[in-house]
């Protein structure tokens, strides 16, 4: 394991105003992931997963004493120095699936044309060949995916933020695109910041997982994942991957239900 952070987050909080008084919604997250790392983050509903990413893409920033590093350099409320893909895939309907692919580098100042070629090379290896100038409503749920990871790619940052990105597919697309996932993650090399709900999502990508606590969310633990790599769909029921599924279920069960009954609290 390298011993020098990509990204470090520090005591990381986060307070919203709110009519009735103020929410917190994140409560002291210490994080760490190493270079070129597949990291996944779990944890109950409304636990504070997507405001975490958030505030590492600078798009919120933490409470006053949280502090965030990317290669040892503070980088509080910064944007732009992250790759980040939401949980939608949000390719914009009026544009062909390659002009959406390539707003990255447009932002970036590249001329179109130069885009474009550049984006086809990827289309090509991401089995989308072909598809470039069709319109998101003619894609399935997994290829919009696929043109939202070339998006996210051509932004070429290190760091990748991927927010469940495939929690609106059906099961088999979701193995599918699990698997591309990592063929796409072993071949380019980026870091890998993931959220899911999916204990064996988590499991089958990760190097390691931090399990996240019900609101505020802090780290309840981090298991590292005893698994090689690369990784085969029969690796799912090794004695190693059923194991960490039962040790994960259970952290998570347990956030689950605290979240449940805090909610119903506040509803009475």
């Amino acid at each position: 394991m390298p011993q020098e952070a990509k990204l470090q987050l520090v005591k990381v909080s986060k307070t919203f105003g709110h009519p009735h008084g103020m929410v917190k919604a994140l409560e002291g997250i210490d994080l760490i992931v190493y270079p070129q790392e597949f990291v996944s983050i779990l944890g109950p509903s409304g636990c504070g997963k997507s405001t975490l990413f958030n505030i590492i893409a600078g798009l919120l920033r933490a409470d006053q004493e949280g502090q965030i590093f990317l290669d040892h350099r503070r980088i509080d409320g910064e944007q732009g120095l992250v790759a980040y893909m939401p949980q939608k895939d949000l390719l914009f309907p009026w544009r062909t699936v390659l002009d959406n692919a390539i707003i990255g580098l447009e932002l970036a100042g590249v001329r179109r044309q130069e885009a474009r070629k550049e984006a086809r090379e990827l289309f090509q290896h991401f089995g989308l060949a072909g598809f470039e100038h069709q319109y998101p409503a003619t894609l399935s749920g997994g290829m919009r995916q696929r043109v939202a990871l070339i998006r996210t790619l051509l932004f070429k940052k290190e760091i990748m933020l991927l927010d469940e990105p495939f929690g609106a597919l059906d099961a088999m697309t979701r193995t599918l695109m699990q698997q591309w996932l990592l063929q796409v993650w072993s071949e380019f090399r980026k870091t890998i910041l993931f959220i899911t709900h999916d204990v064996e999502e988590a499991i089958f990508l990760s190097d390691r997982i931090y399990v996240l606590t019900a609101r505020p969310g802090s780290v309840k633990a981090v298991k590292p994942v005893p698994l090689p790599r690369p990784r085969c769909l029969q690796m799912v029921t090794s004695p190693p991957f059923t194991t960490l599924k039962a040790e994960l279920l259970e952290l998570v069960r347990e956030e689950s239900e605290k979240a449940f009954l805090a909610n119903l609290i506040r509803s009475n």
